[in-house]
């Protein structure tokens, strides 16, 4: 007889295949396992996920959706590899977006998102002073509060194009030290303030001027030559 299950407990959904070819492959490419230019060989990626050829293609073509990958048909399927003024033009647009993400939700938080979104900030900022990367579960899960606050499925889709790349870079950058530590800092704490006055006019004018302060970071990443200043020949 069938293993008897209790009335109130919901069943796990069930993950299609290429959602965790995806997660993985977004991993690896956030965290440096797959290096920023590398191409990606389909023979390699199915022996090393396990999977058959017809979720990577799939996950692959999410990751290009997201601007992580690179397809040129016939050449070469590959991870970015920005150069420095696309590194720059990314996070100065990725924070235009991310200001209207905020000034639509943050009015329209409840009291549970305010006081949640109110600890991870509280937490990025201690991960910043300290110098440390932050949490990017905690991230993802703060701006998804933003959108479903928001309830704008444009904010969503421009998002989901855009957050990722961001992530990425700053996420390299950081990984090597890289990154406006103390700067981060002032706008996490005033952006929590923000968020806990439900005040979206404002929490969105600091996220818009974010980039303003990271002179200095950008002179840094473009020193370091992480990308290059030149378009990458292939």
């Amino acid at each position: 007889m069938p293993v008897p299950v209790p009335a109130t407990q919901t069943p796990a959904p069930r993950r299609l295949l290429r959602d965790v070819v995806y997660d993985k492959m977004f991993a690896a490419i956030i965290d440096g396992t797959l290096e920023l230019g590398e191409r990606l060989n389909d023979d390699e990626l199915v022996n090393w996920l396990g999977v058959s050829r017809t979720p990577v293609r799939e996950a692959i073509a999410k990751l290009a959706d997201q601007a992580l990958v690179d397809i040129e048909a016939n050449r070469y399927t590959r991870v970015i590899q920005p150069t420095y003024d696309e590194f720059v033009d990314t996070l100065q647009t990725g924070y235009d977006v991310w200001s209207l993400v905020v000034r639509r939700g943050v009015p329209a938080l409840s009291s549970a998102q305010k006081k949640e979104v109110g600890t991870i900030l509280a937490n990025r900022s201690k991960a910043f002073a300290s110098h440390k990367q932050e949490d990017i579960d905690a991230l993802v899960r703060m701006n998804d509060i933003f959108l479903e606050a928001s309830a704008s499925s444009s904010l969503s889709r421009l998002w989901a194009a855009t957050g990722p790349r961001i992530l990425l870079l700053v996420r390299r950058t950081s990984a090597l030290g890289m990154y406006p530590w103390e700067p981060a800092v002032t706008f996490t704490d005033a952006l929590r303030k923000a968020v806990e006055a439900g005040d979206g006019s404002t929490a969105g004018d600091l996220v818009s001027g974010q980039t303003a302060t990271f002179g200095d970071y950008f002179d840094e990443v473009r020193a370091n030559g992480l990308f290059p200043t030149n378009p990458v020949r292939h």
